[in-house]
């Protein structure tokens, strides 16, 4: 876990290091559009995943002999690339309904090229095979090439397009070559994909799917609805600051969830009990870590905006203010429903929670958006993540409860 998170704060600290370069060549306004853009095809990558990230990382992690790894392996695969293809589909369609995306198609299909990337790198893949470092590693090269072809090939305004393209082609340069590394490694032969092994990857991956689509729509779908009440400018802003949220999420959260799901998956296998008690401990620790976090990002906001984007993105300052709660609430949620539903085989539950969130989070929006703008989005975000910890954490109550008595 260590390691993984050494790696993750590289990981994630040279797109960071990007935005300082990029903020300044494209301006609040195409900085928005660009922002925009990626946030509607976030919706695209998460069909494309379609909850493989867990149920398949547990079936890997699970899997009774080198001949069933191998069929998982090739099942997972073959759905990724059909929901790809139905991707592209809903792509070429969106235009018709929605203006910004017909006012410049390309920009989206460019940034919608990542998800060719993510198809190829079979990131579920090394994390049942607990080989995150590896995986971190991939992700580093990933963000690293980008990086150095966005700062020297976008040099003026006019080529924000090139931006999430140079992203896409990173992306998908080391997603084959991850794929590659993978087959050879792991000894992975050749194996014709059933209807069978479809079924056996699709039903677990199913629930936590529908759940993940529900947990968009209290994260995601914010920027989305922003931008129907908002310029380009203000969403900027928001991007700015939200970009530097996920990136504490994915330093602080990712490795302690990614890292602990394969072990924690198998202690609930041996034992209920065991598994419930070293999910308080993580829970405990890396909850007390992540709080700090939240209060050292709010203390600093005016100088990590300053720093980061320079002029022209002060309105940012209190946009990230807004947000500091969520990488305690963040982390809190993930570890109740990855290490907890998720890890138990409870998973059944996580859409129904997801469903009630969605309906508070979109509810808050339309309520507070006409009158308090911004500021609105960011309460609906916080207040979404708080009521998950609360229902996750209610679920496992009383499942933990019910196993005592037993």
């Amino acid at each position: 876990m260590a390691a993984l998170s050494i790696l993750q704060v590289a990981n994630y600290l040279i797109p960071l290091l990007v935005l300082p370069v990029i903020s300044r060549v494209l301006g609040a306004s195409l900085f928005g559009s660009v922002g925009y853009a990626q946030n509607i095809i976030s919706y695209l990558t998460l069909l494309v995943n379609f909850g493989f990230e867990y149920s398949a990382t547990r079936q890997i992690a699970l899997a009774r002999d080198h001949a069933h790894k191998e069929r998982i392996f090739w099942a997972v695969l073959t759905a990724k690339g059909v929901l790809l293809l139905i991707s592209f589909a809903v792509l070429a369609c969106l235009p018709l309904v929605m203006e910004r995306m017909a006012c410049d198609p390309r920009l989206y299909v460019y940034t919608a090229l990542t998800n060719i990337g993510i198809v190829l790198f079979p990131t579920w893949f090394l994390q049942g095979e607990q080989q995150m470092d590896k995986m971190a590693w991939a992700n580093f090269f990933t963000k690293l090439l980008g990086a150095l072809m966005v700062i020297g090939l976008v040099r003026e305004a006019s080529a924000y397009r090139l931006y999430p393209l140079l992203l896409s082609l990173a992306s998908i340069v080391v997603g084959a070559g991850a794929l590659v590394y993978v087959i050879r490694r792991f000894g992975i032969g050749r194996y014709t994909c059933s209807r069978n092994s479809l079924r056996e990857v699709l039903a677990p991956s199913s629930p936590i799917f529908l759940n993940n689509v529900f947990v968009s729509l209290y994260t995601t779908i914010n920027m989305t609805l922003l931008g129907i009440y908002a310029i380009d400018d203000v969403i900027g802003y928001f991007s700015a600051a939200q970009r530097l949220i996920i990136a504490l999420n994915m330093v602080v959260v990712l490795p302690v969830s990614t890292s602990v799901y394969p072990e924690i998956s198998r202690r609930y296998e041996a034992s209920h009990q065991e598994g419930l008690r070293f999910m308080h401990r993580v829970l405990l620790y890396a909850g007390s870590a992540a709080a700090v976090v939240s209060l050292v990002t709010w203390v600093s906001a005016p100088l990590v905006i300053r720093i980061v984007y320079g002029t022209g993105f002060e309105p940012a300052v209190e946009i990230l203010r807004w947000l500091a709660p969520l990488p305690f609430l963040v982390m809190t949620a993930t570890l109740l429903t990855v290490q907890g539903l998720y890890a138990m085989g409870l998973q059944r539950w996580a859409p129904r929670v997801g469903a009630v969130l969605a309906v508070i989070c979109i509810s808050t929006n339309q309520i507070l958006l006409p009158r308090m703008g911004v500021k609105a989005v960011c309460i609906g975000w916080n207040v979404a993540e708080g009521m998950e910890c609360l229902l996750v954490g209610s679920i496992l109550l009383f499942k933990r409860r019910k196993i005592c008595s037993i």
